[in-house]
């Protein structure tokens, strides 16, 4: 089926899901006749086809691999929600601006100073998760998604109701499934040439591509000759601290910094609590202090100075606060970059 468009286009913090609520079914079944009469294409040639990945794809569809799944779309997406701020920020970077219809999980991002405006034009359909009144009223055609936690047919319906209604998912490459402890900073490459694909627009995220690559190898070559320093991953919420491993790690090895946590969290957590004298016992030479939206990285910084006095990074002034953004799509680039810096001057 072909999808009907309007003719306009447009923390860090272990986040515990959105509770799920039995919403209104996305369609009723005679909406969906109505829809599928005004949009079923009537154009009888026959079109050719050929095979992507072992899936059949029609000349002029476009077509992607992601967790697990064929993403298809009839014609490059038109419309599109994004489900993270840095995912948001992949599309004004490639000048497809235009396409995004809506943003969720806006409040959960720090936007970049550079797309900062831009991205303050895009609607916000939720400040946090999207509702199935919420993403109906958007009539997207693909939704970049930050994980597939949403799409538990309660919340918002599944990917497959969804795709046979003319809406895709593709999902961040590093968060399919509920375990994001695979995720590294080469997934931005992945899913750069996933969205490449969906919106027809691939010599932009191939160039786009290509330019990161270049920053990453600047940094390894910089840092090949330097020690690995130490660090620990660190967020602080209310005085509970929390550690990382995950995309963090490799952010961390390709920095020149080895996490000290790195493999032993509890199986499939990229993040746990930990102790005060835990941190202590591991004295790391660094501590990676990881910062939400809108925080005071000054008073964060004191904070931490309070919670752990007896630790050489903290009393020795080798705190280096990061952005939680920095950890998907362009921006894990610039996490490398700047945390590199700090490491090794």
């Amino acid at each position: 089926m072909t999808a009907c468009h309007p003719t306009s286009r447009p923390t860090s913090r272990p986040t515990t899901r959105p509770a799920t609520r039995q919403l209104a079914r996305w369609a009723t079944p005679a909406a969906a006749v109505l829809l599928l009469s005004a949009c079923t294409s009537t154009d009888t040639t026959t079109p050719t086809s050929s095979e992507v990945d072992g899936a059949e794809v029609t000349a002029g569809q476009v077509s992607v691999q992601n967790c697990g799944r064929t993403v298809t779309l009839d014609e490059p997406a038109q419309r599109v929600v994004s489900g993270w701020t840095t995912s948001t920020e992949v599309l004004l970077a490639v000048d497809e601006g235009d396409r995004l219809v809506g943003q969720y999980n806006s409040a959960n991002g720090t936007p970049s100073e550079e797309y900062a405006d831009a991205l303050a034009e895009i609607p916000v359909l939720s400040a946090a998760a999207l509702t199935r009144e919420q993403l109906a009223a958007a009539q997207p055609d693909l939704i970049w998604a930050d994980g597939e936690y949403l799409f538990d047919g309660s919340q918002l319906p599944t990917i497959d109701e969804l795709a046979s209604q003319g809406t895709q998912v593709l999902v961040l490459s590093g968060f399919c499934g509920d375990d994001a402890t695979a995720a590294t900073v080469e997934d931005v490459f992945t899913d750069l040439d996933a969205i490449g694909t969906l919106l027809g627009e691939t010599s932009a995220t191939e160039e786009l591509a290509d330019e990161l690559r270049e920053r990453l190898d600047a940094v390894e070559t910089r840092v090949a000759d330097q020690p690995e320093t130490p660090l620990v991953f660190i967020a602080d919420y209310d005085g509970v601290l929390y550690t990382y491993d995950g995309v963090y790690t490799d952010i961390a090895e390709k920095a020149g910094g080895h996490n000290l946590y790195a493999g032993e969290l509890p199986p499939g957590q990229y993040y746990s609590e930990i102790s005060r004298e835990d941190v202590l016992s591991r004295d790391p030479g660094t501590i990676v202090l990881l910062t939400g939206p809108g925080a005071d990285t000054e008073a964060a910084v004191a904070g931490l100075s309070e919670l752990l006095p007896g630790v050489a990074a903290v009393s020795e002034g080798r705190v280096v606060t990061m952005p939680e953004s920095d950890s998907t799509n362009l921006r894990v680039v610039d996490g490398v970059e700047r945390l590199s810096q700090a490491l090794h001057p």
